[in-house]
């Protein structure tokens, strides 16, 4: 599935060879300080582009909300070129609970098990989001609402597929 997910658009830039120091940033303070609401400034105001018919019109969102949509995929698109770059990651910090969507916690040490396990699937799908991410920041840049709209499903998906993958798989 990793591989159909990765390839699935076709876009990405040429692999940059990858650092043998772990990302500097943990994987969990990513998603807590950057993905979690960087995804909610460009997924969450992306829905606010339907009239009241259901019929999507680029003139439902005003420009703060185009902007924030902008800033949030570009944000997506650093913080994932970032760790695409590694193939060593550490997943939380000492102590650290690591959220189960509203379900508990998953053991820290459980995830850094998944990650080791597949470092190079785990920094593929961190390319293939930051190259989605690049997509939906030029959607929000041109004003091209179905293409917003469209990458709001595909990056919502590829989160989805990495914490199915590393996160809990197995689990759901």
């Amino acid at each position: 599935v990793l591989a159909l997910v990765a390839c699935s658009h076709g876009h990405g830039s040429e692999p940059v060879a990858a650092s043998p120091e772990p990302a500097a940033t943990t994987i969990n303070q990513a998603m807590l300080n950057v993905f979690q609401p960087a995804f909610q400034d460009y997924g969450d105001t992306a829905f606010w582009a339907y009239d009241e018919d259901g019929n999507l019109d680029a003139e439902q969102l005003t420009d703060d909300q185009w902007a924030l949509m902008q800033a949030g995929a570009e944000a997506l698109r650093e913080s994932a070129q970032e760790f695409a770059g590694y193939n060593a990651f550490i997943v939380a910090e000492a102590g650290a609970e690591l959220g189960f969507e509203g379900q508990g916690f998953v053991p820290p040490e459980e995830v850094q098990a998944y990650v080791d396990a597949n470092p190079e699937g785990f920094a593929t799908m961190m390319a293939y989001f930051a190259a989605e991410a690049e997509i939906a920041a030029n959607a929000a840049a041109e004003r091209d609402v179905e293409t917003l709209v469209a990458q709001s499903d595909v990056l919502y998906n590829a989160c989805k597929a990495c914490h199915m993958s590393f996160w809990y798989p197995g689990q759901r």
